[in-house]
């Protein structure tokens, strides 16, 4: 009887060790993944192309496509390798690939809609897209490559001095083209960042292109290093933490203002039983806030060299900062670590700082600016020129997703289905500058006139499981994942999306997936044990 029992645990124990043997990811797979994702990180925002701010779609573009797909390939050819020279089993190669959670499922939903809604579509253009390169192509590689690197990559503490690296190049390039100057050539010859809306329409800075791209590249990776140093305080995380908020001064998007200030506003209570989080979060907005005033301070445009100007909000902004930061150092030094008990009166003071806000925005006497079109919202003054006309964009968009509610127009078609333009008229030029509107300005939106109603329902979804499993879980690397997220798509209720950074986006998301995976397995691992 005892040996009996011996061979049965033995069997058992043999059976543990054969299922946790699938989940071990090979060497080689989990290296190309880790290239992959470093090159995405890196390459992809930095990568401007070799014809200049014009072709920044297009170049970005193939640089996403062609790194995708060697990615995707060599992990099939690594597989088959490892097949072959007996170093594993195909069924233990793709069991990561084949564990089914509720955001896998939805993402891979939304991706069978969209290709319907190509298949379906009356319009041209659907594979690659018409005007942002954001056609079946983009979605089915961002896809797949999420369900890839969520089975066999990981975060990597130095993928983050990585994004750092590249917001350090953009501030100094941004400040240089602030400055008149063209150092890549990016600009067409003979014009430079203060040529806008003059001679050429839009605002180009740094290698992303236009602004507002910059701007969601900022409220993507802005807030990874600020819930970074609420979570690990080191110091080092603080300089790409002001340098970009210096270029997002510099760049005055609003939208990037939006997504960068929900993200910070919605992480901290992440971190908030901790006790070194309190000074932690002070001097990280004190840092951010004395960024945002230096932003402010320099001074240029067509005629004139760079200056510093005299602006008494940068000087608020900059000495509020300093100070912040300064308490929050002391602060730090007396509460140290340890925890705090949890608080339910913290998540009720989120919707009142809300609604403090909302308020503060309704009373104050606005005398113009995105403030002051806020302002008037609230109060029920709709124009459709409000947010450089995205109210009258919103308005065409909403009728075009009546039009074709289940299916949309198809990935990327909106330049072909808008019904009207953006008109100026240039006294340099001596003639009409036509502005043709491409998207809606809006992520939501743009999803559901492009691939239907339907795509953006499963596609919330599987965000919402997402941020669900995060949050459960509370994992350190899911958490710097959840906070640029949160940013991301703050400012994607105002902004356009490009693929260099829809692509990291997408990484974001697989990177969070699978620290998921990862506990999960733990905890089955355990549970079976």
């Amino acid at each position: 009887m005892r040996k009996r029992c011996v061979s049965i645990l033995m069997h058992r124990g043999e059976n543990v060790n054969r299922k946790n043997k699938r989940w071990e990811t090979p060497a080689v797979l989990f290296s190309i993944t880790q290239l992959y994702i470093a090159v995405m990180l890196a390459g992809l925002p930095f990568f401007a192309g070799l014809g200049g701010y014009a072709a920044t779609g297009e170049d970005t573009f193939r640089f996403f496509t062609v790194v995708s797909a060697l990615y995707l390939g060599g992990l099939g050819l690594g597989a088959v390798e490892l097949v072959f020279t007996g170093s594993g089993h195909f069924s233990e190669i793709l069991a990561p690939l084949r564990r089914l959670s509720g955001t896998r499922i939805c993402f891979f939903a939304y991706l069978a809609w969209s290709a319907l809604s190509a298949a379906l579509s009356p319009y041209s253009g659907v594979w690659a897209g018409q005007g942002r390169y954001e056609g079946l192509c983009e979605t089915l590689l961002c896809v797949l490559a999420f369900w890839a690197v969520s089975s066999y990559g990981r975060w990597d503490h130095r993928f983050l001095w990585l994004l750092g690296g590249v917001l350090l190049l953009n501030g100094v390039l941004g400040l240089i083209q602030y400055a008149g100057g063209n150092p890549l050539g990016l600009y067409p010859e003979g014009m430079n960042y203060h040529d806008a809306f003059v001679l050429y329409s839009g605002r180009f800075m740094g290698t992303l292109g236009n602004v507002d791209i910059l701007g969601a590249f900022l409220s993507l990776t802005l807030p990874v290093f600020y819930a970074s140093y609420l979570s690990d305080g080191q110091p080092p995380a603080l300089v790409p933490l002001g340098t970009g908020a210096f270029l997002l001064a510099l760049a005055d998007v609003d939208a990037g203002y939006v997504g960068a200030a929900a993200a910070l506003f919605f992480t901290f209570p992440i971190y908030y039983t901790r006790r070194s989080a309190w000074g932690r979060g002070l001097t990280a907005v004190g840092v951010l806030l004395a960024g945002l005033g230096l932003g402010r301070l320099p001074g240029a445009d067509r005629s004139t060299a760079l200056y510093l100007r005299p602006d008494g909000t940068a000087a608020v902004l900059i000495v509020a900062g300093v100070l912040l930061a300064a308490f929050g150092l002391m602060l730090r030094r007396r509460t140290g670590e340890g925890s705090l008990p949890q608080s339910r009166l913290l998540w009720l003071a989120i919707p009142a700082g809300l609604l403090a806000g909302l308020a503060v925005l309704y009373a104050f006497p606005f005398s113009g600016g995105t403030l002051w079109e806020i302002q008037q919202l609230l109060r029920g003054n709709v124009n459709a020129d409000f947010g450089s006309g995205r109210v009258r964009i919103w308005r065409e968009v909403l009728r075009l997703i009546q039009e074709r509610p289940l299916l949309g127009g198809g990935p990327d078609t909106l330049l072909e289905r808008m019904t009207f333009t953006f008109t100026r008229y240039s006294e340099e030029l001596g003639m009409t500058i036509e502005a043709h509107v491409d998207s809606a300005h809006n992520l939501f939106l743009n999803t559901a006139a492009n691939q239907g109603i339907p795509a953006l329902i499963v596609w919330l979804a599987g965000l919402w499981l997402w941020v669900r499993g995060i949050l459960k879980r509370r994992n350190a690397a899911g958490l710097l994942m959840l906070a640029g997220v949160t940013g991301y798509l703050a400012q994607g209720c105002f902004s356009v999306s490009l693929c260099s950074v829809t692509g990291l986006f997408w990484i974001f998301l697989a990177l969070g997936e699978c620290d998921i995976i990862i506990i999960q397995h733990k905890e089955d691992k355990n549970n079976e044990q």
